[in-house]
Parts: structure tokens; sequence; C-alpha cells
């Protein structure tokens, strides 16, 4: 006879106490990545008598994937949940990789981030493969949501077109239904060589200096356009600046890091429109100054998301959202998430979760455990329709 199926919570507590630090991160150590939550989660969901893979995406680190077929009266749509695997460091007593219960929260590194979404996916997942009428769903634990998103880029590899797709992040059980997208790269800033000795008027400091001071403008000249809903206006942080300047030696090549957040397009999204973005930052800027400056190549692109609250599962799952935690108003949000990549190759893909984005990547990590049970029943409502409601 099966064992009873972990709660949520239960589940949450297991996730929490294996570490799955990014490796790509500050303060990684060379054994740490998404391997051993990967086995555990794909050895639990086989006990629980679903057929569960591992989809090697980059050595030996594997997102892990599971389906349930569509049974009974359920309509044909078809769902994806994912969550990501992968977390920071851990942080102070209350964001360590061991579940500390304490006033309602449940805390412990990766429990809003993103382990406590997981968990509740896992565990309505879990129940609708026992429903008598379900919906086709599809459920994916992904790596690298922290660093290059390589774990949900490799999900289009799978050939499945949802009709919704819904990732998970701490969001208070708001629905995020637009976001803007991430492109990231970096400008070289040439100048003449000089001795301390002999100062000259321009350096590549002095030049690097005019072009942050520019991107400062930009911005402001960004922020008078019409503003899209939710979101605002796009934007461009400096991030990092390095040089090869000596204690005496002014610097002949400086560096200036960037981070710019763009708006979803008018198609559908692609890493295509990040580029176009950057390359439109690039002719905004030398319209401003004639600094000596190249762009790099860009080190990561990540596409925005806008999903259409009118499509009919998008309205059912807002309807769930409103009817089990007593409110819906759907927001917007700047961070990255997975949403862009899936909204790629679903019809609709939108973010939602228990917790609260501020505990991401803290000191301190908790999760409400009232949000997750609600995140959990939410998810099963969308995965187990009534026929009368199809």
């Amino acid at each position: 006879m099966r064992a009873a199926m972990l709660s949520a919570a239960e589940l949450l507590a297991g996730l929490v106490g294996i570490p799955s630090v990014n490796p790509l991160l500050p303060g990684a150590t060379p054994d740490d990545d998404e391997r051993r939550v990967a086995a555990f989660l794909a050895d639990y969901l086989r006990a629980e008598g679903v057929d569960a893979e591992l989809q090697e995406v980059k050595d030996g680190r594997c997102n892990v994937v599971a389906r349930i077929a569509r049974a009974g009266e359920a309509d044909d749509a078809v769902v994806m949940l994912t969550g990501h695997m992968d977390t920071y460091p851990a942080g102070g007593p209350h964001a360590a990789y061991q579940a500390v219960v304490k006033d309602g929260m449940l805390y412990g590194r990766g429990s809003a981030d993103a382990k406590g979404v997981l968990a509740a996916m896992t565990t309505a997942f879990l129940t609708a493969a026992r429903a008598e009428h379900r919906r086709e769903t599809h459920l994916v634990a992904t790596l690298d949501e922290e660093c290059l998103m390589l774990g949900v880029k490799a999900l289009a590899a799978l050939q499945v077109r949802p009709t919704l797709a819904i990732t998970g992040e701490p969001s208070n059980l708001i629905p995020v239904v637009t976001q803007k997208g991430i492109v990231r790269g970096s400008w070289r800033v040439s100048g003449p060589a000089a001795h301390a000795a002999y100062p000259t008027e321009k350096t590549a400091i002095t030049e690097a200096a005019r072009l942050v001071e520019a991107v400062g403008v930009l911005n402001r000249r960004y922020a008078g356009q019409p503003p899209a809903p939710m979101l605002g206006a796009p934007t461009v942080t400096v991030t990092r600046i390095a040089s090869d300047g000596g204690m005496n030696l002014a610097a002949r090549e400086v560096v200036v890091w960037f981070d710019g957040r763009f708006l979803p397009e008018a198609t559908p999204p692609s890493e295509a429109g990040g580029r176009a973005f950057a390359r439109q930052v690039d002719r905004d800027l030398r319209t401003l100054i004639d600094t000596d400056f190249v762009m790099d190549e860009l080190t990561f692109v990540s596409p925005p998301n806008a999903a259409d609250v009118d499509t009919p599962l998008v309205a059912e799952f807002l309807g769930h959202v409103r009817q089990v935690a007593g409110r819906c108003e759907p927001e917007g949000f700047s961070y990255g998430s997975e949403a862009g990549v899936l909204a790629s190759f679903a019809d609709a893909a939108l973010v939602f979760g228990p917790g609260d984005a501020r505990f991401s990547h803290a000191w301190e990590e908790g999760v409400p455990l009232a949000e997750l049970d609600a995140a959990t029943e939410i998810f099963r409502r969308l995965l187990t329709p009534s026929p009368l409601e199809n």
C-alpha cells in the first residue's frame, strides 16, 4: 500500500535540507549544484507512481521533468508548472539548510526562492495524478534560474506547447502577468596612456565617467516616454567598473558593465528583443557623447513577458486565486524570472507563488505556511477542474 503523500510543508522541509547552491554564484564551492535535489525530487515522484525523467542540461546538471496525462472529462488544455531548484548560499540561522518552523513561517535557504512554490506545485501535481478528472500537466524542476536560466531554455527541446505555463517565484500569491526583459553586457572605453607625473585631461577614466553620466541622462529620457502598463519605463543600470590603471598610471581601458531592463515587444518574446534594445541603448548613448567606446558581446538575455488576462485559462487561474486567496490584482515586475522564456513556446505564461520576494537571497528567508497551503490549493484547482467547469 502506498504511503501517505507528503504535505507541501513536509516536502519543502526536505528540499530545504538539501543544499542546491548555483555553482556560478559568488560563495559557491566546487561541490555546489542542484544534482542532489534533482535526484531527491525525481525519486519522490517515482515513489508516488509518476514517471519522472532527468533532462541533462550541462555538466551533469539536470532538470526534473514529469508528466500526467489528461483524464476523465477535463478539457484539452495543457499546463506546465516550473520551479527552480538552485539557490544562493546560506545566510543566517533562518536561511540555512535546515527548515525552522516558527510563528506560522517555514524558514530556510530556498524556502521562498523558490523551493516553497516548487513544493506547492509538486503536491498539487501528485494530487492531480490521483484525480478522476485532470488536465495534461507537465511539472518541471529547473536548474540555473539564478544565473543563466539554462534549465528553462532547455525545455523547448521537449516540444510541448502549453496552453498556460506558470513559473514559481515568491509573489505573495499575486499573479505577475507581465515583466521586463533583462539584457546584460559591457562597454569598453579607451584612452591614452599617461603617467600621473604628466597628467592629461582626457583618459579612459574620464571618458568612462562621461559614459556613466550619459546613462543617467538616457534613463531620464526613457522615463519621459509613455510608460508601459504595470511596468513603467525601460532602464539601464551601471553595475560594475574595472580598469587596467595602476598606482600612478592612468588606465588605457575601462570596462563598464550594465544591466538593462526592457519592455515586452509586440511580437512573441525572444532574445532578439533584448539584443535590439541593447543596440538601441548603444545608439542613444552615441547621440549624447562622442566618447570612444565599444559594446562587447552580451553576456545574458532574458525575454520579457506579457500575458493576456482575458484568455480563458489565464482568466480561470486568476479566478482560482481570487477564490482561495480572497483577492486577485494582477501585477507586473522588473525582476528576472523564467516566464519570458516560457512564453516563447507557451500560449501564455505568468509568475506566481507564496512568499515575499524581499526574502530572496536574504540573510533571513522564509515563507508563510498559510500561503504555501493556499498556493497548493490554487494549483490543484487549476489541474483538476470539475467537469461542470469545462
